[in-house]
């Protein structure tokens, strides 16, 4: 390959690695505390703070000032709005520049025709316009910043604190005899358990919860960082969900909507602030009922401020163990996904006497108490097959819900192998005695390479600063988390990689000494020394890989970045450090190899 296409490709992959790193290199030495702060924001919090700041910034409109940002952000959804009028109008109208607050209102008058409206019509017609504009920008903003914290490295729970557990799932336990005997099924158990543990863990509250399935050990590794007690949190991994189908009690529905309402008037509290309803509405609602929550999220991932309620019936129509043969998510005839599903066994029969029982009525799919969604029986469901029309829900929210729906009938009992708590100091003490030891090798590295290799030993450096960069570059391509352990595979990558430039170098003094050409010696050397840097560098792949794939925790952290480090050692060793030295060759004809080291020249 010519040396300008291999230079090219050198230029490619450190583009790619500063693409992949920007977003850690922000994280951590552009983003103050308050950015960082910000990212981690969600759901009401979130909410409140966007709020906050639209009311900040109506305000600031109100009282004519507005600062260059609230009028940039309100001229840009105003120049939106004024190109989409003038593709449709044969008025055209323009806006300047450098338009002030009050040519901006006159735009939007004339756009909407409200130049004969009242003042109060005016302002209105304003605010809303501005806090469309606001809230899309602020959003945005949120949004990019979380984008960084969640694409930078993160640091594992040995460096910053927080819980860490093993969850297995029990298939021998009696109450699992014959619900899961093939792969497939535990397969889809598996991936019932990790949507149940997820749900779970964010309503316990824990942000950056990081799960991880291991399918051949029907295991799941959680990653909980900033957690501090894991009793509570092993009292909700280990409780068994239920998926359960009843009926919804119009009459109950309606009578809580009235107390509700009533309530709400007569300024007492409906639900206290666990968001439990008050034991005394519960007290009116008819015989053989219960009040559910309603899962409904708003696009910060929250339940809304009016967080609904269902009356349902107590009894389940399918008893308590439901067997869903196939779930699955189609397109109907509209073009809309749906989710198909199909029981089987008893559950058929019973599907079938429920829905020619209950036409015309709602069914509330149910899981862990919290109902996702019920449909309105159209017609008697005879062979067991259905389908469920969930509104605009995402693919992968449905694709979500026909997991739920294969699976959590199983109720596969999950049991906690491993737990460990981290403490934040002890964190901080990790990543202080991680960097240094990475700091103090790196430094004997170096300067061993210079005072045996001298030139040979500055490309070497030169291609271990590389092998850093690309090493960590891959890390944040894969998201990676870097853990001790993982610092501990960093130092030991460096170190290999070094000893490749080391059997490259002893091959270029033996060609060398033969009478060759420096220029040949070094071809020769690399020739001659490829395979034994590539038996070295996958033999030792091959284990990382088999660490990888068995290993949890911390072990698994440090056989990924062996892993990434093998490849990237390779690529600096084998490719960098051969196209510095040809373009110092082209330059330069060396006749002793006493440039090339202090100690054993010709």
């Amino acid at each position: 390959m010519k040396k300008s296409s291999r230079l090219l490709i050198l230029l490619i992959c450190l583009a790619g690695g500063f693409y992949f790193l920007m977003p850690s290199i922000t994280w951590y030495f552009v983003y103050k505390e308050k950015d960082r702060d910000e990212a981690g924001l969600s759901g009401v919090r979130l909410k409140s703070e966007i709020n906050t700041r639209i009311e900040n910034g109506l305000k600031a409109f109100n009282d004519a000032n507005a600062g260059d940002k609230e009028l940039k952000v309100l001229k840009k959804e105003i120049s939106r709005k004024l190109k989409e009028y003038n593709s449709v109008s044969a008025k055209k109208l323009k806006l300047a520049s450098n338009a002030s607050f009050n040519d901006m209102k006159n735009i939007l008058f004339d756009m909407y025709s409200y130049n004969n409206k009242t003042e109060e019509e005016k302002n209105l017609l304003v605010e809303k316009v501005a806090k469309k504009a606001l809230e899309n920008y602020y959003t945005a903003e949120f949004d990019a910043k979380r984008k960084v914290k969640n694409s930078a490295i993160k640091l594992g729970l040995d460096l910053q604190g927080g819980a860490y557990a093993v969850v297995t799932l029990n298939f021998d336990h009696p109450s699992v005899e014959g619900k899961a005997t093939t792969d497939a099924d535990k397969a889809a158990a598996l991936d019932n358990a990790v949507l149940m543990i997820e749900n779970r863990i964010n309503k316990f509250g824990v942000s950056e919860v990081s799960i991880q399935k291991i399918k051949e050990q029907h295991k799941i590794v959680i990653n909980l960082p900033g957690v501090k007690e894991t009793s509570d949190l092993r009292k909700i991994i280990e409780t068994v969900g239920v998926l359960e189908f009843k009926v919804v009690s119009k009459e109950g529905s309606e009578l809580l909507s009235e107390l509700k309402r009533k309530y709400d008037s007569e300024g007492k509290m409906f639900v206290d602030n666990k968001g439990n309803i008050n034991p005394e509405i519960l007290s009116q609602l008819p015989p053989d009922t219960e009040a559910l929550r309603v899962s409904n999220k708003d696009k910060y991932g929250e339940d809304y401020s009016q967080v609904p309620f269902i009356v349902v019936s107590k009894e389940s129509l399918l008893g308590d163990n439901p067997k869903v043969k196939s779930a699955t998510v189609d397109p109907d005839n509209l073009g809309r996904y749906v989710i198909n599903f199909t029981l089987e066994g008893e559950a058929v029969d019973r599907w079938a006497k429920a829905t020619r029982e209950n036409i015309g009525r709602q069914i509330a799919i149910i899981l862990d108490d919290v109902v996702l969604q019920s449909p309105v029986v159209q017609s008697e469901i005879p062979n067991g097959r259905s389908q469920v029309t969930l509104g605009n829900l995402s693919y992968e929210e449905l694709d979500d819900m026909a997991k739920i729906l294969r699976s959590g009938s199983l109720n596969i009992p999950l049991e906690i192998a491993e737990e460990n708590t981290i403490g934040a100091s002890l964190g901080k003490d990790s990543i202080r005695s991680g960097l240094f030891a990475l700091l103090v090798g790196v430094i004997i590295t170096v300067v061993f390479m210079i005072f045996v290799y001298s030139l040979g030993g500055i490309v070497a450096d030169i291609a271990l600063v590389f092998n850093l960069f690309f090493l960590l570059a891959g890390m944040g391509m894969f998201n990676g988390t870097l853990t001790l352990p993982g610092i501990a595979g960093i130092i030991l990558t460096l170190g290999m990689a070094v000893d490749s430039n080391v059997l490259i170098y002893e091959r270029v003094k033996e060609e060398f000494r033969s009478g060759k050409s420096f220029t040949t010696s070094i071809t020769l050397g690399y020739e001659k020394a490829f395979w034994a840097i590539m038996d070295g560098n996958i033999t030792t792949f091959i284990a990382a890989i088999g660490i990888s794939l068995f290993g949890t925790g911390a072990i698994k952290g440090f056989a990924v970045t062996l892993c990434m480090g093998v490849v990237s050692t390779l690529f600096t060793s084998l490719f960098i450090t051969r196209l510095i030295w040809d373009t110092i060759n082209s330059g330069t004809n060396f006749k002793t190899l006493r440039a090339v080291s202090l100690f054993r020249g010709k």
